[in-house]
C-alpha cells in the first residue's frame, strides 16, 4: 500500500498584523495553504521518500482516497504537477512519476547552475552590502547543524532548499529568483535523496558553511568552481576527499 509522509509544519515568515503591533498595516495578510497545496506537497514528499517510484501510476481517486479529500484538489495538484514536470502523461488513467535517474538530474543540475550562478553573480557585486544574507544563512546553516542527527531527510532537504532560496531571494534579480523558484520542487526531491544517500551528514552541513564563508569573503572569478563543488552528488565529493 502506498503512503504519503506527513507534511510538516513550517514557519511562514510572514508577520501578521493588528492594531499596535510593529508590523506595517499594509504588510503581507498570511494565508494558509489551500487544499491542493497540501495534496501537492504531500505528493512531492512521497516522491522525494521514495513510496512513490519512478513511473508509478497515479490517479486522482487514490490520491483522494488516500488524502482522505475530494477529487478536486487531487486533480488541481497532479495537474500543477504535470506542467512542472514531476508528473508524465500516461497510457492508461491517471499521471505517472517521471523518473529521476541519471538524465534528468544532469538536465536540472545544468539549469540550476545556469541561473544560481547568475545570482550568485549578483550577490558577489562589489560594494553590495551582504550582511543581511549572510546573517540568515547562518541561521539556517545552524538549523541544519542541529537537525543533522535527526533522520529526517524531508526536514533537512527542506532547510537546504531554504538556504539556496535565501540567496536567491538577497540576489536583487527577481526574474532569476522566480526562474530558480521553478526549479524548487524537483530541487526539492534531489535534496531529500541526497540526505537519505549521504554517509556523512557533517560533510553535508560543512559544504553549506564553506558557501557561506565565500559569501562572506569569496571572489565573483570563483564562483564556477564553488558551486560545481557545491552541486556535485554526495558520493562524488566523498571519492574526491578520499584522492
Amino acid at each position: 500500500m502506498v503512503t504519503y509522509s506527513k507534511a510538516r509544519p513550517r514557519k511562514s515568515p510572514v508577520k501578521g498584523w493588528s492594531p499596535g503591533a510593529s508590523a506595517s498595516p499594509l504588510s503581507p495578510i498570511e494565508r494558509s495553504k489551500t487544499t491542493a497545496d497540501e495534496v501537492e506537497e504531500r505528493l512531492i514528499m512521497a516522491i522525494a521518500m521514495g513510496d512513490k517510484a519512478a513511473g508509478e501510476r497515479i490517479t486522482e481517486a487514490e490520491l483522494a482516497q488516500a488524502l482522505s479529500v475530494s477529487r478536486v484538489p487531487a486533480r488541481e495538484a497532479m495537474q500543477k504537477l504535470l506542467l512542472r514536470g514531476i508528473l508524465v502523461e500516461s497510457e492508461q488513467r491517471g499521471l505517472r512519476v517521471t523518473d529521476y535517474g541519471p538524465e534528468r538530474i544532469n538536465e536540472l543540475f545544468e539549469l540550476r547552475f545556469a541561473i544560481e550562478k547568475i545570482i550568485f553573480q549578483h550577490v558577489m557585486r562589489s560594494g553590495r552590502s551582504r550582511a543581511p544574507l549572510i546573517g540568515e544563512l547562518e541561521a539556517i546553516v545552524g538549523q541544519m547543524r542541529k537537525l543533522s542527527g535527526s533522520g529526517d531527510p524531508v526536514i533537512l532537504g527542506s532547510i537546504d532548499l531554504d538556504f539556496h532560496r535565501a540567496v536567491a531571494r538577497h540576489s536583487g534579480n527577481v526574474l532569476a529568483a522566480k526562474i530558480w523558484e521553478g526549479l524548487a520542487q524537483h530541487m526539492l526531491i534531489i535534496f531529500c535523496r541526497d540526505w537519505i544517500n549521504t554517509k556523512d551528514r557533517t560533510g553535508e552541513v560543512k559544504l553549506h558553511e564553506q558557501l557561506v564563508e565565500f559569501v562572506r569573503n569569496g571572489s565573483v572569478k570563483d564562483i564556477d568552481d564553488v558551486l560545481k563543488k557545491h552541486f556535485s552528488d554526495p558520493a562524488s565529493r566523498t571519492r574526491s576527499h578520499k584522492s
